[in-house]
C-alpha cells in the first residue's frame, strides 16, 4: 500500500543526494509539493497518482540541481561585475578630476601627456579588459579571483597612499613642489585600480566570448 509519508521522506532523500542541501529552498520545495499533492487528492485523485504528478511538475533532482547551481552562478557573477565596476567608476572619477588639473598647474608637457596616457588606461580598462583575460570555465574560481582583484585594487591603493604618497611631498627645502610628479602618479595610480577592477569584471565576459556569447 502506498504510503505518502514515506514517499515524500524518500522525495526529500534523493534531493539531498543530488546535492539540493540548503534547508530554504529544499524546504520550499517540499511545501510546494505537498500542496500539490493535496490539492489534486482534493480533486479526486488517490496519493499514488498525485504525489507522481507533483514530483514531475516540480522536476527532476538533477534538473533542480542545475537550476540552483545557475541561480548561485549568475547571482555570484553578477556581485563580482558590480565590484569590479565599483573599482572602475572610483577610479574613472579621480582620474577626470586629475586630468583637469594637469592643465591648472605649471605642469610640464611631458607630465600632461603621461598623465592622459593614464586616464586612457582607466577609461579603457573595463570596456575592452576583457578581451586579454583568458576564458575560466570554472565559475567559482572566475568569482574568486574577480573578488581577489577588487581586493588587490584596495589593497594597492592602500600601500601607495601610506608608502609612496608620503615620499612624494618630501621635498627638499626651498625646491619647487614638484606638482606635475605628484598629479602623473595619482593618475597612474588609479590607472591600476581600474585595471583590476577592470579585471574582476571581465573575467565573465571572457568566459562568455569563450562560449560564443561576446565577440
Amino acid at each position: 500500500m502506498f504510503d505518502l509519508e514515506q514517499a515524500i521522506t524518500e522525495w526529500r532523500r534523493q534531493m539531498l543526494a543530488a546535492g539540493i542541501k540548503a534547508p530554504e529552498p529544499l524546504g520550499e520545495l517540499e511545501s510546494h509539493l505537498c500542496e500539490d499533492v493535496e490539492r489534486q487528492i482534493s480533486s479526486g485523485s488517490n496519493a499514488q497518482q498525485a504525489f507522481g504528478v507533483a514530483v514531475r511538475r516540480i522536476g527532476e533532482a538533477a534538473a533542480l540541481k542545475a537550476e540552483f547551481a545557475n541561480a548561485d552562478f549568475a547571482l555570484g557573477a553578477r556581485l563580482v561585475q558590480l565590484m569590479g565596476i565599483a573599482c572602475v567608476s572610483i577610479a574613472c572619477a579621480f582620474s577626470l578630476w586629475i586630468s583637469a588639473n594637469l592643465f591648472h598647474h605649471g605642469v610640464s608637457l611631458t607630465a600632461k601627456l603621461v598623465g592622459l596616457a593614464g586616464a586612457a588606461l582607466t577609461g579603457l580598462s573595463c570596456r575592452c579588459g576583457h578581451r586579454f583575460l583568458p576564458a575560466i570555465r570554472d565559475w567559482r574560481f572566475r568569482a574568486a579571483l574577480g573578488i581577489l582583484c577588487c581586493l588587490a585594487s584596495v589593497f594597492w591603493m592602500m600601500l601607495f597612499i601610506t608608502l609612496i604618497v608620503p615620499r612624494l611631498f618630501d621635498v627638499p627645502a626651498g625646491s619647487e613642489f614638484p606638482m606635475g610628479r605628484l598629479l602623473v602618479s595619482f593618475q597612474w595610480a588609479w590607472a591600476a585600480t581600474a585595471v583590476l577592477g577592470g579585471m574582476a569584471y571581465g573575467l565573465e565576459k571572457a568566459a562568455r566570448r569563450y562560449d560564443g556569447q561576446y565577440v
